[in-house]
């Protein structure tokens, strides 16, 4: 049963690519995908909690993958309307920079991936789903903006973690909630 959390993590890290490689699969059963990746999401740290196999192994593959899944999911994203995401290159570098800039300065500092899983940052993974929903079923400019800069928002209260933590920080529930 302790393989559970895992395979939950592994069915992410499979369903990107294939929904990065299926351009022409219908918003349905795009939005069906996503909602089965948010579900093993939730539920990977769930039930590796009860059934004791939480492990800091386990919650930065689930970190690492989440970010490689949305990419994807982007990638795909991208394919589907190209032409609605040309609009919106700006705003889109910005988020994947601030991405970038949260690794890199984890890496430097704690030699490991980001690994925080706020809860702002669990509340975006929702933000995600519902935004490409709403992408792959309506191709909208707006949902391209909001699900953006809510992102933004989330690795500026992670880089900023990153920066005050004194130690690794792993499950930390908000910037207020870290250790002084």
């Amino acid at each position: 049963m302790r393989f559970i959390p895992w395979a939950l993590v592994l069915f992410r890290l499979v369903l990107g690519p294939v929904l990065l490689m299926a351009p022409r699969v219908p918003g349905g059963v795009l939005v069906l995908a996503l909602a089965l990746a948010v579900l093993s999401d939730i539920f990977d740290g769930k039930i590796a909690r009860r059934l004791g196999c939480a492990t800091p192994a386990l919650r930065q593959a689930d970190s690492v993958v989440d970010v490689c899944f949305w990419l994807c999911v982007l990638g795909a994203a991208l394919r589907r309307a190209p032409d609605v995401f040309a609009a919106h290159i700006p705003v889109i570098a910005a988020l994947l920079l601030a991405e970038l800039a949260c690794q890199a300065l984890c890496l430097a500092r704690f030699r490991r991936p980001v690994a925080t899983h706020t809860y702002f940052a669990k509340s975006w993974g929702l933000v995600l789903f519902f935004g490409f929903a709403w992408m792959f079923c309506a191709a909208s400019a707006l949902a391209i903006q909001i699900t953006c800069l809510y992102g933004i928002a989330v690795e500026a209260e992670i880089f900023a973690i990153l920066l005050r933590a004194k130690t690794y920080p792993v499950d930390v529930k908000s910037l207020t909630a870290l250790p002084a």
